[in-house]
C-alpha cells in the first residue's frame, strides 16, 4: 500500500534551499526556541514555515501552546497545498469536531496530493453520502486513483464496478483487478473469484478451486464466506453440509445466512423441514432490515407458515419492507468507517484514520493546556570540538591488528637475496617415472613386456652403438620375451611416437642413466616430444640452450622455448622465467645476458600461482609482503593481504615449508578458531626454535587470547625476545611506559619507543610523539614521520591538533589536506572529518554535496558517526532540499546499537515527525542502554508527559536525574518540576531550587523564569523583586513569553519596579507582533485608555478581534460587550466561569501567590483573579496578593473599555 509521507510533497510555493533557513534548521534540529524566534518573522507566504509554527503552537514547543493559534497556522499552510497539515486538519475535522463536511474538504485536497488514505476516505464519503450528497462517479474518481496506489479495498471496489458491466472488456478488466485484490489476500475478492469459479462466470467452472478460495476467506474471519461456503454446498446439493454453514453465519447475524437458513426448514419435501424454525430465522432477517426477509415474514404470517395467521402484521411487515429507508448521518459514518476497514469495523482507528500526537495518546493532562511550554525532546548535537579533539594517548598495542604488524615486520625485511639461479628440473629419481603411462600405438606388443632392472647400453661384452634395427627385429619376432629392460620398452615406444616415451628417453641422456651421457641425443629426442606438443619437453629444451648443453649458448632461443612452454602452461617454465626475470642470467663471465624486468617477472609468478605453483606462490607472496604500503588505500592493503594469506596458504598446501610461519601470521588473523590454534602451535614451534618474528607471533596471540588462553605475563617473556625488532621495541616500550603487564620503567620505555620510530615502525613515532607532548617537548616532528610512513592515526591526531589551535586558516588548510590524504585511501575516520569540514565550511565554503560524498564513503565502511551525521544530513534536508526521513531512519538504525546519538535521533524523528511513541520509546531505550543524557532526558518525557504510556512520575524523576547528572540542563528544569509540585512524594522545595538554579547557570530560559517567579513569591527564596527582575529579564532574553509578560506586567503595574508604561507597552508590541493574545488584550486596553495619549478606539478593538481569534476569551467578552453598547441594549450578561483554582487552596499563601502570578504570566487573567479571591478570603492581610488583585481587577470588567 503506498503511503505518501510529508518529506516527498512538492508544491509550487514549497521551500527554496530549506537547510540554509535558520529557523527551518532550527526546528529540525530540535531547538525550538530558536526556531520560535526566527520563524515567527516569517509573513506566512511559506507553507511549511506555517506547518512547523502550527506545530509549535499545538504542542507548546519554544511557543505557549495555543490551540486556535495552531490551527491558523496549519490552516494557512494546508491552503497552500502542504500535505502534512492537510491531513492534520483533516483528522481533526473528521475526529474532533465531527464535522464531516470540512473532513472532506482537507481530504479532497490531500488526495490531490496523491495520498492513499485521503484517496479511500473520498471515495467512500462520495460512495455512502458522508458529509456529501451520494456520488459514485465521484466516488469512482477516488477509488481507481487508490486502486492505482495498490490499495486492495479499492482494487475489489473497481472490480466489481467492471464486472457488472455489460461490456466484455470491461468485464475483462473486472478480473484483472479482482486477481490484482485477492494476491492481497482481500477476503471479498476471494469471495468473488470462488463465486465465478462455483457458477463458471468468466472462468471455467471449478467448484474445487471454489471452496479453496471461500476457505481462504474464513481463515480470515470472514461472516460473509460462511455464508458463501453454505452456498456453494447447497449448489452442490450437500444440504447437510449447508446447514451447517448457513447456521454458523446466521448465529453471527448475518442476515443472507439467515433467509438461506429459514428457507431450507420451509422446503416441505426437505430433510429438514420446519416452519417453526423457518419463520424464527426469516424473522431475525427482517428484524436486521433485510426487505427480502420482510415481505416473505409477511407472506408467512398472512398464510400461517410457521405463526399463526395475523392480517395486521403481515401488513405490518409488507409496508415496512416498502417504505424506504433514509440514511442518517450516523448510518453513514458507520457505513464509511466499515468500508474502509474491508468490513472489519465501524471504527475509524481500525483502518488507521487516528488523531496523533499531543491531539490523541498524551495522558498529561497538565501538558493540554493553552498558554504553558512543554518540554520538547532533544536532538543530539555533534560539535567541532566533539569531533576534532585531539587524543594524546598512548597507542594500545593490543589495539593494533596483527595485520599491521604483519605490514610493518614485512616492509622492514631486507630485499629477496639475489641468490645463485636454481631453475627447477623435472624428477628422475624414480625408476617409476621412466614407465610411460599412455601407449600412442594400442596392443603394441611392447606394452606387454616385463619390468626389470635398469639395464645400460651398450650392453656389458657388447661392442658398438645401438642396433636400432637388431632391436627392431627382436623385438618383432620376440614379443613375449620376458628379458627387456625398462629402457627397451621406453625406447620401442619412442621409436613408435609416444611423446612420454620420448620425453623420458631426452632425460635418460641427458643425465646419463642407463645410457652413455648424450646432450645431442637428449635434445634430439626433447625435439621429437615438443613436436607432438610435450611442454616438459620444450622447457628442458630452453634449459639446455641456456646452458649450452650440446648445443652452443643461445639466449634468445633459450627464452623464446621457456616462453612458448609457459604460456601453453607449463608451471615449472613460467616459474623458471619469472626467476630469470627477477634477477636477470648471467653468462659464465658474469655478464648480464638476459635483462631483468620486473614486471614480467611478478606477471610469471603470478601466472605460476594461478596454477597452484607452490615455490611461484611463496616467491610471489615474498615479493608482494616487500611492496612499501605508505600509499596504498585501505582497500587495496585489504585486498592485497587476501592474495599473500592465499599464496602463502597454497604454498603450504604444496609443500613449501618456507611458508608455514608467514601464513601463521594470517591464519592468527583469521575468525576460524581451528586456524588460529593451528598458527600458535606453529608460532610456538618457531619461536621455541629461536625464530624472533615466531616469538613475537606467540606474544601477540598470548597477549590478545587468540588460538590460545590468554596470559599477558607469558606474552611479556616472548616480546622480550624481540626488542631489538621495530615491532617488539614499540611494545615493550608502551608496556614499560604504562607499567602495564610489567614493572614501570620510563627511561626505558623512551629508548624502545625511540629504536622503533628510528626502525621506521610508525607506531613507534607515534608514541613516541604521544610521550613528548606529554613531557611538553615538541611532537609534530614525530607525527609527521608516522604520517609520512602512512600511518593513519598519527596523521588524523595531526591534523585534529592543527583545528583545536583555533580559525588559522593555514592550520586548517594543512588538517583539511591530511583528511584528503588519508580519505582517498579510504580511511572511514579520515573520510568523516573530511565530510564534516565540507559540511560546516570549515577552512573552505560549505559544500554539502562533496559532504554527503565522503561521508557515503565512510558510511558503507560501517562509520557510526558518519552514518550519524549523513542521516542528519538528510533529515534536516540538506540533501536535495528537503528532508528524506526514509533515508535518515536507515542510516540511523545502522549505527543506533553502536553510536547513541543516533538511537536519540531515530527516537526524535519517531516522536516529532511520524508521533509514534512506541518506536520513540524503544529507540530512546536503546539510547539510555548506552547511558545517553539526552536519551534519558527524552524517554523521561515519554513517561512524565505520558505519550502513548500510563504516566509513570516515578520513572520519569530517575530517568532525569541520570541526565541532569550528566549536566543535561533541561533534565535539571523537569527534575526541579517534580519535586517543586511533588508529582512523585512530598514537595521539596530546596531540591527543586537546587537544580533550578544549576539549570539556569547553564542559561536554561525555563530555569531562569522559575527563579523570577521564586524571587518574585518568596517561594523557597527570599522575596526580592530585584532578582526577580534580573532572573525575567535574562528569560525574556531568550525568548521566554513568560517571563517577557511578566516583565511587562511589572512595569505597567510598577510591582516591585518603577511604574513605566512605554516599556511595558513596547514588550507588548513585540509580542502582540508574534500573535500573542494576551499581548494584544492589553495594548487594546492602552488603547481604550489612551495611556499614551489620545484614545485609539478603532485600534483597540482591532486588537481585541485579533485576541479573541488567536483563543482570548476575555477578548471576546469584551468585544460582545461592546456590541451590546452600540446597539444600546439595555444589558450585558457576563459569562459565569467554573472555579478552577479549588484545588491549591488549601496550600500555603506564598504557594498560591506563587501560582496566581504564574498564570498571570501565561495570560490567564481570569485563573489569576480566581486565585488571589481565594487567598483573600483565606488570608485578608497577605498584602501582595491584594495588591495584585486590586489591579487585576482593574481590567476584569468589560466597563474598563467604554
Amino acid at each position: 500500500m503506498k503511503s505518501v509521507m510529508p518529506w516527498v510533497c512538492l508544491i509550487a510555493a514549497g521551500l527554496q534551499g530549506a537547510y540554509a533557513n535558520t529557523g527551518v534548521e532550527a526546528y529540525r534540529q530540535g531547538n525550538f526556541a530558536k526556531a520560535a524566534e526566527a520563524l515567527s518573522k516569517d509573513s506566512g507566504s511559506d507553507p511549511v514555515i506555517e506547518y512547523y509554527k502550527g506545530r509549535m503552537r499545538l504542542y507548546g514547543y519554544g511557543l505557549l501552546k495555543n490551540n486556535a493559534l495552531a490551527l491558523k497556522h496549519l490552516t494557512l499552510a494546508a491552503e497552500k497545498g502542504y500535505l502534512p497539515a492537510q491531513n492534520i486538519l483533516a483528522h481533526y475535522e473528521l475526529l474532533t469536531e465531527n464535522n464531516p463536511e470540512k473532513a472532506l474538504y482537507w481530504f479532497k485536497k490531500a488526495a490531490d496530493s496523491d495520498d492513499l488514505k485521503a484517496q479511500m476516505y473520498c471515495a467512500a464519503a462520495y460512495m455512502f453520502g458522508y458529509g456529501t450528497k451520494p456520488n459514485s462517479s465521484m466516488a469512482r474518481r477516488y477509488y481507481i486513483a487508490a486502486a492505482k496506489n495498490n490499495n486492495s479495498i479499492a482494487q475489489y471496489t473497481l472490480a466489481e464496478y467492471f464486472l457488472d458491466s455489460r461490456n466484455a472488456h470491461n468485464r475483462k478488466l473486472g478480473l484483472i483487478w479482482l486477481n490484482k485484490a485477492a494476491e492481497q489476500g482481500n477476503y471479498q475478492a476471494l469471495l468473488k473469484q470462488g463465486e465465478l469459479y462455483a457458477e463458471g462466470k468468466l472462468v471455467s467452472k471449478n467448484t474445487d478451486e471454489a471452496r479453496k478460495l471461500i476457505e481462504e476467506a474464513v481463515k480470515q474471519g470472514s461472516v460473509l464466506a460462511l455464508y458463501q461456503m453454505g452456498t456453494l454446498e447447497q449448489q452442490l446439493g450437500n444440504l447437510e453440509k449447508a446447514k451447517e454453514w448457513y447456521t454458523k453465519a446466521a448465529e453471527k447475524n448475518n442476515a443472507f445466512a439467515q433467509i438461506a437458513l429459514a428457507k431450507l426448514y420451509l422446503i416441505k419435501d426437505g430433510p429438514f423441514y420446519d416452519p417453526n424454525s423457518g419463520f424464527l430465522w426469516m424473522l431475525k432477517a427482517a428484524q436486521n432490515n433485510a426487505v427480502e426477509a420482510q415481505r416473505e415474514l409477511a407472506k408467512m404470517y398472512k398464510d400461517g407458515i410457521g405463526v399463526l395467521p395475523d392480517e395486521n402484521l403481515a401488513k405490518e411487515w409488507q409496508e415496512k419492507s416498502k417504505k424506504p429507508k433514509k440514511k442518517t448521518t450516523l448510518e453513514a459514518r458507520d457505513e464509511v468507517a466499515r468500508w474502509l476497514s474491508n468490513d472489519k469495523s465501524n471504527d475509524f482507528a481500525a483502518s488507521g484514520y487516528t488523531l496523533k500526537g499531543i491531539q490523541s495518546p498524551w495522558n498529561n493532562t497538565r501538558a493540554l493546556q493553552d498558554n504553558n511550554y512543554n518540554p520538547a525532546p532533544q536532538l543530539a548535537e555533534v560539535t567541532r570540538e566533539q569531533l576534532y579533539k585531539p587524543q594524546f594517548v598512548l597507542t594500545n598495542p593490543n589495539d593494533i591488528k596483527i595485520s599491521e604488524y604483519y605490514n610493518a615486520l614485512a616492509s622492514s625485511l631486507n630485499p629477496l637475496a639475489k641468490d645463485k639461479l636454481i631453475l627447477p628440473q623435472y624428477p628422475i629419481d624414480k625408476l617409476e617415472a621412466f614407465e610411460p603411462e599412455e601407449p600412442l600405438i594400442p596392443n603394441s606388443p611392447l606394452n606387454t613386456v616385463g619390468f626389470h632392472e635398469i639395464g645400460y647400453y651398450p650392453k656389458p661384452g657388447v661392442s658398438g652403438d645401438f642396433d636400432l634395427m637388431a632391436f627392431m627385429s627382436e623385438t618383432e619376432f620376440s614379443p613375449s620375451s620376458s628379458e627387456k629392460t625398462p629402457f627397451e620398452r621406453i625406447l620401442g615406444k619412442a621409436i613408435l611416437g609416444v611423446p612420454d616415451a620420448q620425453f623420458k628417453l631426452g632425460q635418460l641422456y641427458e643425465h646419463g642413466i642407463a645410457v652413455n651421457q648424450n646432450y645431442q641425443k637428449a635434445l634430439e629426442f626433447y625435439q621429437l616430444a615438443a613436436e607432438q606438443k610435450d611442454l616438459r619437453a620444450e622447457y628442458n629444451i630452453g634449459l639446455m640452450y641456456l646452458e649450452g648443453k650440446g648445443v652452443e649458448r643461445n639466449y634468445q632461443e633459450a627464452e623464446s622455448w621457456l616462453k612458448d612452454a609457459a604460456f601453453k602452461g607449463n608451471t615449472m617454465a613460467q616459474y623458471a622465467l619469472a626467476r630469470i626475470k627477477e634477477q636477470g642470467f648471467h653468462d659464465e663471465t658474469g655478464k648480464i645476458v638476459i635483462e631483468r624486468d620486473p614486471t614480467e617477472s611478478v606477471a610469471m609468478y603470478y601466472i605460476a600461482s594461478s596454477n597452484d605453483y607452490g615455490p611461484a606462490q611463496y616467491r610471489l607472496a615474498e615479493i608482494l609482503v616487500r611492496e612499501k604500503q605508505a600509499d596504498v588505500s585501505v582497500a587495496a592493503v585489504k585486498k592485497r593481504n587476501q592474495t599473500i594469506k592465499k599464496l602463502y596458504h597454497g604454498a603450504v598446501q604444496e609443500g613449501v615449508k618456507e611458508a608455514s610461519l608467514p601464513l601463521a601470521f594470517f591464519n592468527a588473523m583469521d575468525t576460524n578458531a581451528e586456524k588460529q590454534q593451528e598458527a600458535y602451535a606453529v608460532a610456538k614451534k618457531y619461536a621455541e626454535e629461536g625464530n624472533t618474528e615466531a616469538a613475537l607471533l606467540v606474544g601477540l596471540m598470548l597477549d590478545r587470547g587468540v588460538g590460545v588462553a590468554k596470559n599477558p605475563s607469558e606474552a611479556i617473556y616472548w616480546y622480550q625476545k624481540t626488542t631489538m625488532t621495530p615491532v617488539g621495541s614499540f611494545i615493550m616500550g608502551t608496556y614499560l611506559n604504562q607499567g602495564q603487564h610489567i614493572s614501570q620503567d620510563v627511561a626505558t620505555s623512551k629508548k624502545l619507543l625511540q629504536h622503533s620510530a628510528d626502525s621506521g615502525f610508525s607506531y613507534g613515532n607515534l608514541n613516541l610523539a604521544v610521550v613528548k607532548e606529554r613531557d611538553g617537548q615538541a611532537f609534530l616532528d614525530e607525527l609527521n614521520a608516522a604520517r609520512t610512513l602512512g600511518n593513519s592515526t598519527a596523521g588524523l591526531l595531526m591534523a585534529d591538533y592543527y583545528l583545536s589551535l583555533g580559525n588559522d586558516p593555514k592550520k586548517m588548510q594543512q588538517a583539511r589536506d591530511i583528511y584528503q590524504e588519508f580519505a582517498e585511501k579510504g580511511d572511514k575516520e579520515a573520510q568523516l572529518k573530511l565530510a564534516f569540514m565540507h559540511e560546516e565550511g570549515l577552512g573552505g565554503e560549505v559544500d554539502v554535496t562533496t559532504a554527503q560524498q565522503w561521508y557515503t564513503k565512510a558510511s558503507t565502511q560501517g562509520q557510526p558517526v558518519a552514518q550519524y551525521l549523513l542521516g542528519r544530513m538528510y533529515f534536516l534536508g540538506k540533501v536535495d532540499n528537503k528532508p528524506n526521513y526514509e533515508e535518515a531512519t536507515h542510516l540511523m538504525k545502522q549505527a543506533l546499537t553502536t553510536y547513541s546519538p543516533a538511537a536519540v535521533a531515530l527516537g526524535f524523528i519517531h516522536d516529532t515527525v511520524f508521533d509514534n511513541y512506541q518506536l520513540a520509546l524503544a529507540s530512546y531505550q536503546q539510547a539510555t542502554n548506552q547511558n545517553n543524557p539526552i536519551g534519558y532526558y527524552n524517554l523521561g518525557l515519554i513517561y512524565e508527559l505520558g505519550k502513548g504510556v500510563p504516566v509513570d512520575f516515578n520513572k520519569a524523576q530517575a530517568l532525569y536525574l541520570k541526565a541532569a547528572e550528566k549536566n543535561n540542563a533541561e533534565a535539571m528544569v523537569q527534575l526541579a518540576g517534580l519535586y517543586f509540585n511533588g508529582l512523585n512524594g512530598p514537595r521539596d522545595e530546596r531540591t527543586a531550587l537546587h537544580w533550578y538554579q544549576k539549570a539556569a547557570d547553564l542559561g536554561n530560559r525555563e530555569a531562569l523564569y522559575q527563579l523570577g517567579l521564586m524571587s518574585e513569591t518568596g517561594v523557597a527564596k527570599a522575596l526580592d523583586s530585584s532578582a526577580a527582575m534580573r532572573f525575567y529579564q535574562q528569560a525574556a532574553d531568550k525568548g521566554n513569553t513568560k517571563a517577557m509578560l511578566a516583565l511587562a506586567r511589572m512595569y505597567q503595574y510598577g510591582q516591585g519596579i518603577t511604574k513605566d508604561n512605554k516599556k511595558a507597552i513596547e514588550i507588548y508590541e513585540q509580542l502582540a507582533k508574534l500573535n500573542n493574545p494576551y499581548a494584544q488584550f492589553q495594548l487594546a486596553t492602552f488603547y481604550y485608555d489612551g495611556a499614551l495619549g489620545e484614545q485609539q478606539t478603532k485600534k483597540g478593538k482591532e486588537l481585541l478581534m485579533k485576541a479573541q481569534k488567536n483563543g482570548y476569551k476575555q477578548a471576546g467578552n469584551v468585544l460582545q460587550w461592546l456590541d451590546a453598547q452600540a446597539e444600546e441594549r439595555l444589558s450585558y450578561i457576563e459569562p459565569v466561569n467554573v472555579n478552577q483554582s479549588s484545588e491549591i487552596a488549601g496550600q500555603p499563601v506564598e504557594l498560591m501567590y506563587f501560582e496566581a502570578m504564574n498564570e498571570w504570566n501565561r495570560g490567564d487573567e481570569e485563573l489569576s483573579r480566581m486565585i488571589l479571591n481565594k487567598i483573600l478570603q483565606r488570608f485578608p492581610h497577605y498584602t501582595p496578593a491584594k495588591r495584585a488583585y486590586d489591579q487585576l481587577h482593574q481590567n476584569f470588567s468589560p466597563k474598563h473599555f467604554s
